[in-house]
């Protein structure tokens, strides 16, 4: 799906950004002064790394991942929990794949967007947490837009709105048939045989130009958390009017 390289792209950016003030706190509260030493000592070990000389470091998302896991059992996993350290290692992964220009689809995309959004929630980042949640939610979005366009345009939804639609003209044929036995073929007859005509050919085409829509059902929004029963929530609408 377009955009998602933008979207992967983004989170990385925003996992350097939200995660360097978590590191810099715990480090030097375990290693003080000599933290910056100790964190470049994780470099040494990664082939994947290219950091300046001197006690410079390139803070992305490679650098803040790579000291989160290799310092955990020192520094981090008194601040975060094992659930955390997962989200870790999966990032690295699909930061390593995204560097090597590997596949990464729209589902997986999805996927680093909800788990960087955890991770920097976590780390107290909310304001890039935010960001990220905002993006997941837009992607899931586009998603469900896909595979409602894909079911309103597959074969049995044309052959059921194309039955419903001969359904109703059949049904406008057989009252007209009922009006002229009933009533003759007078002026009048003939105004209503038409007038029922036109109500039976509009419901026709209404029927067979206006697909039939996936049914949402009760959902949690995802901005506001209420329980609505469509697309669109009515409290969020509401709010936005009323500001």
């Amino acid at each position: 799906m377009a955009g998602d390289n933008e979207r992967i792209k983004l989170a990385l950016e925003l996992l350097g950004t939200g995660l360097y003030p978590v590191i810099e706190q715990e480090m030097k509260a375990v290693y003080q002064d000599s933290w910056i030493d100790r964190a470049k000592e994780s470099f040494r070990n990664s082939p994947l790394t290219s950091q300046p000389e001197g006690d410079a470091i390139r803070w992305d998302a490679h650098s803040t991942l790579l000291i989160l896991w290799d310092h955990w059992n020192s520094v981090f996993r008194n601040r975060f929990t094992p659930l955390e350290r997962s989200f870790v290692g999966e990032l690295r992964e699909y930061r390593n794949r995204w560097a090597h220009q590997s596949q990464i689809n729209t589902d997986d995309t999805l996927r680093i967007l909800d788990t960087a959004a955890r991770l920097l929630s976590a780390a107290g980042a909310r304001k890039e947490a935010q960001q990220l949640q905002k993006e997941r939610d837009q992607l899931l979005y586009q998603i469900l837009q896909y595979q409602e366009q894909v079911i309103v345009d597959s074969p049995d939804n044309r052959r059921e709105r194309l039955r419903d639609a001969i359904v109703f003209l059949v049904c406008g044929i057989v009252i007209d048939l009922g009006i002229f036995f009933s009533y003759g073929t007078g002026g009048l007859a003939i105004l209503f045989a038409i007038f029922v005509t036109a109500v039976f050919v509009f419901l026709a085409y209404q029927r067979w130009v206006t697909p039939d829509k996936p049914s949402y059902g009760a959902h949690e929004c995802t901005n506001c958390g209420k329980i609505i029963y469509g697309e669109s929530c009515p409290y969020c609408s509401e709010t936005t009017v009323n500001t």
